[in-house]
């Protein structure tokens, strides 16, 4: 392939070696990661001894100008363009798809090129065929390797193998033009060697850039794949799994258990945002910060809705971040978890309430009171309790029956539950007695309030089973945080008005004030030691007006999941509408 006169000048040498060592960068570039890397380095290879091959070559002409022997110069000479030949044939070989075999081809060329060699030197010496074979093992070089480049010509991204098929056939054509002695000036240049590695160079760049194209071909594919294996077991899940875009939060898949689950229309989709399902936006919010921080989250409650419902209901979610049709995508999976929050709600309820009148029970009233005690005081705000106790009530069984007297403590309660505030606490203490948490409210002020709910209670009318009218009427005891900033006390301070007013009549309200704590301090002073001497435990107290719970054992912080109220939420207020009490009432 090369011209011997690129060794007259030193311009033409610089040229040349320039152009080979840009081709070995170019090999060096393209054979990385390239599963045909050996057969570009054969390339390579197979070109710089063919150029090794003229230099020796030029060597011979001058020891034959010397009349000297040059059979040994150009039994090398030979031999390098052979060894050259076969490099070509063999990258030919690594470079088709179905990579002919090295062994053939190197036993097969290398073979009847040495026995040509040897007989046209030595045996029948032919300076005409020595002369024909410099051109014809290039040329079979790269004709071969030129076959293997245009192989590729039918598989995708391939435009740098077409290149450097173009280029080899031209490479050979000039071997063929050679061979035949036509030889114009543009077949003998000097430059012809730098010319053919520098688009050599170009067309292993182009196979570079080939081969990344594949691999983002591949990429793709695989992405492809694998979002069409998401949607089949997104399709097939037996639960409801959205697929949401991270960017923008609209729904881009949803398989049919969540079509139905959230009532949306499977044909329009991206009409509706994931956001828009959540009843509770803090819900949301707190999902977003878990994602953002752990990209994963497992079992996650959420309260949703539906687009033409009001009922929200729980889900137990799972989200996972993923990589979705090229784009960021929230991966969810829910579980229907109403049932048992339900449940839930209904075992915490039986554990803070009272059966009968729905109310809280005495265990959730303490606790919570001790709480908003010490919240008061941080505010220093004013705080009451009342003590309630139905009159007579023991002469409602036995008149008019049991049945009679649970529709009475239902109606006593239910009074109490409406007349008061949202802030208040209401609960049934025991038996026929209930206790009402006022909060912001003095003792005076809590008077006024007692004095409304007794005469509001005075206007009940129940009727037994016989259809009798049963009218009753309640006492109430009053105690303030002037008294104690303890519940218990508070309890039994109002306690101690509620008796007070039961000995003055009935019907009536008391309050409990700093005058009396002497007298109930010597009365708690008496009946401890009374209770050291009988041996008697403190909680059989008044036990004929205590109603012992089965509930009462029930610790209510083993219920999971927030409480649900039963009535529903009513406006924050300061007065008491059923009651009439308002702001100047309680100035």
């Amino acid at each position: 392939m090369g011209n011997i006169s690129i060794f007259n000048q030193a311009s033409y040498m610089t040229v040349t070696y320039l152009s080979l060592f840009l081709l070995l960068f170019a090999c060096i570039y393209a054979s990385v990661g390239n599963k045909q890397n050996k057969g570009i380095w054969l390339l390579f290879w197979g070109l710089v001894v063919d150029f090794i091959s003229l230099y020796v070559s030029l060597h011979s002409a001058e020891v034959y100008s010397q009349g000297r022997s040059v059979e040994i110069w150009v039994f090398i000479e030979m031999f390098l363009c052979l060894v050259s030949m076969l490099m070509l044939a063999m990258a030919s070989s690594h470079i088709l798809i179905n990579n002919i075999s090295d062994v053939p081809v190197v036993s097969a060329f290398g073979g009847l090129g040495l026995i040509a060699i040897i007989f046209f030197l030595y045996v029948f010496p032919d300076n005409t065929m020595i002369a024909k074979m410099r051109y014809i093992f290039p040329l079979a070089g790269f004709a071969y390797l030129s076959i293997g480049f245009l192989y590729q010509i039918n598989k995708k991204r391939s435009s740098g193998f077409i290149f450097a098929g173009v280029v080899t056939s031209f490479a050979s054509l000039i071997m063929i033009l050679k061979l035949l002695g036509i030889n114009y000036f543009i077949y003998e240049a000097w430059y012809m060697p730098s010319v053919i590695y520098v688009l050599l160079s170009i067309s292993m760049i182009m196979m570079k850039a080939d081969f990344f194209a594949k691999k983002c071909d591949e990429s793709s594919l695989e992405i492809e794949k694998n979002s069409q294996r998401i949607e089949e077991i997104i399709k097939y899940s037996p639960f409801p799994i959205i697929i949401s875009r991270l960017s923008d939060d609209r729904i881009i898949l949803a398989n049919s258990n969540a079509v139905k689950l959230f009532g949306i229309m499977p044909n329009e989709l991206e009409r509706y945002h994931f956001k828009d399902f959540f009843a509770d936006s803090e819900n949301r919010h707190v999902l977003n910060e878990r994602l953002e921080k752990e990209r994963v989250v497992q079992d996650f409650e959420i309260l949703v809705k539906t687009p033409t419902g009001n009922t929200p209901f729980w889900l137990l979610a799972s989200a996972n971040i993923i990589d979705y049709n090229y784009d960021v995508a929230l991966y969810t999976a829910f579980q229907d978890i109403t049932s048992r929050k339900n449940r839930e709600v209904l075992l915490k309820n039986q554990a803070t309430r009272d059966p009968l009148t729905a109310l809280y029970n005495r265990r959730y009233f303490e606790e919570e009171v001790f709480k908003r005690i010490v919240e008061a005081k941080k505010t220093n705000e004013p705080f009451s309790v009342l003590m309630i106790d139905a009159d007579h009530f023991k002469k409602v069984n036995d008149t008019y029956g049991h049945k009679t007297g649970d529709k009475v403590l239902i109606e006593l309660a239910s009074t109490c539950e409406r007349a008061l505030r949202d802030v208040d606490i209401v609960a049934r203490y025991g038996g026929e007695e209930f206790v009402v948490f006022l909060a912001g409210v003095n003792a005076r002020k809590g008077k006024i309030v007692a004095d409304r709910l007794r005469e509001s209670i005075s206007e009940i009318v129940v009727y037994s089973d016989e259809g009798e009218e049963v009218r009753f009427t309640v006492s109430i005891g009053v105690s303030s945080y002037e008294i104690s900033d303890n519940i218990d006390t508070l309890i039994k301070t109002a306690d101690e008005a509620l008796y007070k007013a039961k000995e003055n009549g009935r019907n009536r309200v008391e309050i409990f004030d700093k005058d009396d704590m002497e007298a109930f301090d010597n009365k708690e002073t008496q009946e401890r030691m009374k209770n050291e001497v009988n041996n008697r435990h403190p909680i059989f107290e008044k036990e004929e007006n205590t109603e012992i719970s089965l509930l009462d054992g029930i610790e209510s912080n083993h219920i999971q999941g927030e409480n649900t109220n039963i009535e529903e939420q009513k406006e924050d207020r300061v007065d008491y509408p059923i009651l009439g009490v308002d702001e100047d009432d309680l100035k």
